[in-house]
């Protein structure tokens, strides 16, 4: 004998607990959830998104964290910054990378971050530096270190719906950016000394079924408090062009491999440079990720000192893969914007599992690129390069937010205990 009320009691704990493991299977099939909620990096990286400081009970520098954590895949941002008052300067450090598992449950993280800001001279108008020896002569002139800026402002994540997809945006702006010019090939000290108006560096990541998209859109402000320092080195930006050195760190529990143009290329083995137009990493042979170059970018031309506007001019930007052995040898063997972050990226602290440490050294990079500009003059430049990541391979995963599943069961059964609760004089007999 039991009562009615023991009985639906039990009858609706049931139903709960079948319908939660359905709505489980439902939007994490085929592996169990890697929650990021475990991490001991990120003060809230249970949540969907967030944003906010790791500071160091040991270093003046802070970082400026961004957290997305939507439909098994999570995104996240670093800047290194310090207080202006800092009497020191720092580098202004940056990376991005993105953890997310395939169909088959392999887990991938991909990251990318800007290594140099480096000035070249297009000698034979193909709009990429040549930088090989022996085949011509080198194109790539200077390379810009840049460091800390006078201000610096975050603009927080903001989430946003086109077309019934969530965007998630955010920024990071350094202010009068302090940088300088050294030689590419060759030890003579600093030749210049500047200021970037600004460095701004803005993201919009979006998750559609099983496709991520990560648009990085940058705006690289004017030179200016321009002094040179070796006239015989270096005498004006006129007629000079920019390019973007970046650096990949690829980690997963399987083997991968990366393309260029739907060809083999790694920089750690290759031996020249190829203009590219599309990068890929490919895990066990199923395409993981992309890395979408070329497009347009803007170039805010110098103001009219009658009308003071502002003419902008839009130019192709070109891409280009290179060996570890075409990077000048002027630089050092880390690269700088990921050494800064190697405690936290600390990839088994943040995704759990088992993870390697993360290697900051040009030689562990499979696929190094530079973005380039070959209009520039020391002008302001806008670009957006776009970044893909196929998450579970060609598996549709539902956008529905587990919680917006879980709530109408936990509402309706709520009200079916309450209802319960007033016909508690009922008994029921088996």
């Amino acid at each position: 004998m039991i009562t009615v009320r023991r009985f639906w009691r039990l009858l609706v704990s049931t139903i709960i607990s079948v319908l939660l493991v359905t709505a489980c299977f439902a939007v994490f099939p085929q592996f169990g959830l890697r929650s990021a909620a475990a991490s001991t990096i990120l003060p809230a990286s249970n949540m969907e998104y967030s944003n906010g400081t790791i500071t160091s009970s040991y270093s003046p520098l802070s970082i400026w964290y961004d957290w997305v954590n939507i439909s098994g895949t999570q995104l996240l941002y670093y800047a290194l910054y310090t207080d202006p008052e800092y009497p020191y300067p720092v580098p202004i450090a940056n990376i991005i990378g993105q953890h997310f598992s395939l169909a088959d449950g392999t887990e991938v993280f991909i990251a990318s971050a800007l290594s140099e800001l480096e000035v070249y001279r297009d000698l034979n108008g193909d709009g990429i530096p040549q930088t090989n020896g022996g085949s011509g002569e080198n194109e790539l002139l200077y390379y810009m270190y840049s460091n800390m800026s006078e201000g610096y402002s975050m603009t927080p994540i903001q989430k946003t719906t086109n077309d019934e997809v969530p965007h998630y945006c955010w920024s990071f702006t350094y202010q009068n950016a302090y940088a300088y010019l050294q030689s590419a090939t060759e030890r003579v000290g600093v030749i210049a000394r500047m200021f970037l108006e600004h460095l701004t560096l803005n993201y919009d990541f979006s998750v559609n079924g099983n496709t991520t998209n990560l648009k990085t859109s940058f705006d690289i402000g004017k030179v200016i408090n321009l002094e040179i320092l070796e006239p015989a080195q270096f005498s004006s930006f006129d007629g000079l062009s920019l390019a973007l050195l970046y650096a990949t760190a690829t980690y997963t529990t399987t083997s991968f491999s990366t393309s260029v143009n739907g060809q083999p290329y790694n920089s750690a083995t290759a031996n020249t440079e190829v203009e590219a137009e599309i990068a890929e990493v490919e895990v066990e042979g199923v395409k993981a990720y992309d890395f979408v170059f070329g497009g347009n970018y803007s170039l805010h031309t110098a103001t009219d000192r009658e009308t003071h506007q502002t003419s902008i001019e839009t130019f192709e930007a070109k891409a280009q893969a290179l060996p570890i052995a075409g990077l000048p040898t002027i630089y050092t063997p880390t690269v700088r914007s990921i050494s800064f972050f190697e405690d936290q990226l600390n990839l088994t602290g943040l995704f759990g599992g088992s993870w390697p440490k993360i290697n900051a050294k040009y030689e562990s990079s499979s696929l190094i690129y530079r973005i380039c500009f070959p209009a520039w003059d020391g002008m302001q430049i806008e670009h957006d390069p776009v970044f893909i990541g196929y998450v579970f391979s060609n598996q549709e995963i539902p956008e529905i937010p587990i919680v917006i599943i879980i709530l109408p069961i936990m509402v309706t059964a709520s009200l079916i205990l309450t209802a319960i609760k007033k016909r508690k004089h009922f008994t029921f007999s088996l």
